[in-house]
């Protein structure tokens, strides 16, 4: 205790300070209220989820190098640190601390490094909290990568005698939101089973194919134009490679380094570029959840396969309904 008087003095109340101020007052049963209430009001368990998510990477000496103020000068992976997760996991499991409260236990969960199991009970949490002391969830989970689960509607713009609206659905991750650009590697597929016949090149022979699925793999750009928390509108622009599945394949002979006969399959789909430029519209639920909806106009320009011989047109859009968590 001396040791933080003498921090506090020369630095201020800190993360590290108050952290370790909690792990001694539950250790002998004092009370944690006052230690607690401003630890959550100056947001130090934010802080703290930042510090072990940086401690986790591989480059943590020089991200700590980089920022020693942002880290109270408490190195990253720090023998105190490891320390008190140790403390915090036994106060968690000791049959004689059973009656800690939930407040106690949550903090504890956060201080013995599971980020998780802490937010999920902030967030179950019903009480009457005042609002200057509210956890900002949304904040906590920013600095996570998302999932995406799309479906939605796939209609091609204009006239268009091989394709109609059709079925379209996908998946895709995107980088954490902390940053106004957020990046996405996303792969979407549509079903089109009453398409038109198209004229292929096969075997150097012309052939008439019907396709009932079409196919993209993409990255995208996005750019967070409104974030109010709760909403968020992200502008983005994605380009790929997509395909026609026409189910048409060969088998192509040849030699190994050693002589010995191989087979390779390759499949014969019309190949092309995939460009998209789409709004999105996401609504944080909680946690790292969101739903959504999205539109799009796509640009897939399938001439630039030299192999199909059909004019099938190159302009569509898209209209998705989407949950990300």
């Amino acid at each position: 205790m001396s040791t933080l008087q003498t921090m506090e003095s020369s630095c201020g109340e800190n993360e590290f300070t108050l952290r370790t101020k909690l792990i001694y007052q539950i250790i002998n049963r004092e009370t944690t209220d006052a230690v607690y209430n401003k630890y959550i009001k100056q947001r130090f368990d934010d802080e703290l989820i930042s510090r072990w998510d940086n401690s986790a990477e591989a480059d943590y000496q020089n991200i700590y190098t980089r920022n020693k103020q942002k880290f109270n000068y408490v190195p990253l992976r720090h023998a105190t640190d490891s320390l008190m997760k140790i403390k915090a996991k036994a106060l968690l499991n000791s049959a004689s601390y059973s009656s800690i409260n939930d407040e106690e236990i949550a903090i504890l969960y956060l201080f013995a490094g599971d980020s998780e199991a802490y937010l999920d009970i902030i967030a179950e949490r019903k009480d009457d909290e005042p609002s200057d002391v509210e956890p900002n969830v949304y904040d906590w989970h920013q600095p996570k990568h998302t999932f995406g689960i799309y479906a939605g509607l796939f209609s091609p713009l204009g006239t268009n005698n091989f394709f109609s609206k059709s079925f379209t659905a996908g998946l895709s991750i995107m980088t954490p939101l902390t940053k106004d650009f957020v990046g996405e590697l996303q792969y979407k597929f549509r079903i089109h089973p009453g398409a038109q016949p198209f004229d292929f090149n096969y075997k150097e022979e012309i052939r008439e194919v019907q396709s009932s699925t079409s196919h993209v793999l993409s990255v995208g750009l996005g750019y967070k134009l409104v974030d109010t928390k709760k909403n968020t509108i992200l502008p983005k622009v994605n380009l790929g490679l997509g395909f026609i599945w026409t189910g048409l394949s060969e088998v192509e002979y040849g030699e190994d380094d050693e002589g010995n006969e191989t087979e390779t399959t390759r499949f014969r789909n019309v190949n092309t570029l995939h460009s998209t430029f789409g709004l999105t519209f996401m609504r944080h639920l909680r946690n790292k959840t969101y739903i959504g909806l999205e539109s799009n106009l796509h640009i897939i320009p399938y001439q630039w396969d030299s192999n199909l011989h059909s004019p099938i047109p190159s302009q569509y859009a898209s209209f998705e309904f989407f949950v990300r968590f």
